[in-house]
């Protein structure tokens, strides 16, 4: 089950949504801002600066759970909203890795470039694009697409990137090891995702 999906997380961004409502930016709006934070956050990195790069990155992905929260609390989802959150989603998600790529962190097992370009391409990327192509496809139901399993989802996924950022400055190996197990689970998580559909 992911993070998403625990009850304490609905009944949190409800609370969230309800207190946001107030707020003078549409959903949308709130959504592609997360894109400027990240594009800072990319610009600290591209500076050597690890942590400041995090809190943006931690703020960007803040404002992901504030946009639906918000639109939910002032019953405005639509369809459009949710193909923008989820585009701006793999761009704020694109960035980060980008950050990551600019750090010279050691290897473990393979290169740590290596590690994100699987990140990239089996995470970021084939995961998602498994559930809409079976859907464009037509080779599954609204049933078996919604029951879609993976050891790794999006939420998760970001946790790991973001806990290897915050290691960047004090244990660049373990900030390695972490980017080498991401990339190991978004391939198995690519795997079920395949055989799922293709079953």
């Amino acid at each position: 089950m992911s993070i998403k999906e625990l009850p304490f997380a609905h009944s949190l961004q409800k609370k969230i949504g309800s207190s946001l409502v107030w707020l003078p930016l549409s959903a949308n709006q709130i959504t592609l801002s997360s894109v400027l934070f990240a594009l800072v956050g990319l610009y600290f990195s591209s500076q050597l600066q690890p942590l400041p790069s995090l809190l943006l990155f931690l703020l960007a992905g803040a404002l992901d759970a504030i946009d639906g929260a918000v639109a939910r609390a002032r019953h405005q989802v639509t369809a459009k909203g949710a193909y923008i959150d989820g585009i701006v989603d793999r761009l704020v998600e694109f960035l980060l890795i980008l950050s990551l790529l600019l750090y010279p962190l050691p290897a473990f097992l393979l290169p740590a470039e290596l590690s994100l370009i699987l990140v990239l391409f089996f995470g970021t990327t084939m995961t998602a694009f498994t559930i809409a192509y079976a859907d464009h496809r037509k080779a599954a139901d609204q049933k078996k697409l919604a029951g879609v399993p993976g050891i790794l989802p999006r939420a998760e996924r970001l946790l790991l990137l973001f806990a290897a950022l915050a290691l960047v400055p004090f244990y660049p190996a373990a900030s390695s090891f972490l980017l080498f197990a991401v990339a190991a689970l978004a391939l198995v998580t690519f795997g079920q995702r395949f055989a799922h559909f293709a079953n």
